[in-house]
């Protein structure tokens, strides 16, 4: 595992390098904007939890790579994620601080772009709680600071408005091994966005 950490790691400092490389060249400016959507979660590789519904919200930078449909775009986001208990009125809420940096690739048309991208993230962890209808008990201590994962997706860009749906497959534990040693985050989020 420490060995897929060290290559997301990496990836994402050669990915940051090219960009801003890359845009020293460039004669445009980088776009700036914002994003929010809706996650659709659950601890892949772990029995007896459902789908849980939470939110992302957001800030991104995109690079674009001369000469080429290509850019660099990181982003950091405050996403929730976690899973419901089956039976239960039983849910895990862990939230994270999230920074992906993904490379994009863009297909000009008249009225619409269209994208494909992917690339590494790593999260922050900021909340580790099991809530249910008489209250919530605090799992902080059975979870790790850090997560780390790869994003792919696809979008369209309309004028300024950035519409995207990703998946969001952590390959490291939510959780310490003594408390669980298999959770995995997955999550399903449909993104708008707004270009400055």
């Amino acid at each position: 595992m420490k060995t897929i950490q060290r290559f997301c790691s990496l990836f994402m400092i050669l990915i940051l390098t090219v960009g801003l490389s890359s845009q020293s060249k460039a004669q445009s400016l980088p776009e700036f904007g914002v994003k929010g959507g809706l996650n659709y979660s659950t601890f892949n590789d772990t029995e007896n939890v459902e789908y849980k519904t939470g939110f992302l919200i957001g800030g991104y930078a995109n690079f674009k790579i001369p000469m080429s449909p290509v850019s660099v775009q990181p982003e950091v986001l405050y996403a929730q994620y976690g899973a419901d208990v089956e039976d239960s009125d039983a849910s895990f809420v862990v939230n994270y601080v999230q920074v992906p940096v993904l490379l994009k690739f863009g297909f000009e048309t008249p009225a619409a772009k269209p994208n494909v991208y992917f690339g590494p993230y790593m999260s922050f962890n900021t909340k580790a709680e099991i809530e249910n209808d008489d209250g919530s008990l605090n799992l902080e201590d059975n979870a790790k600071d850090t997560e780390f994962g790869v994003v792919v997706g696809a979008g369209v860009d309309v004028s300024k408005i950035r519409l995207g749906l990703r998946y969001t497959a952590g390959l490291s534990n939510v959780a310490d091994d003594d408390f669980n040693d298999s959770a995995k985050n997955g999550a399903l989020a449909l993104t708008i966005g707004l270009a400055f």
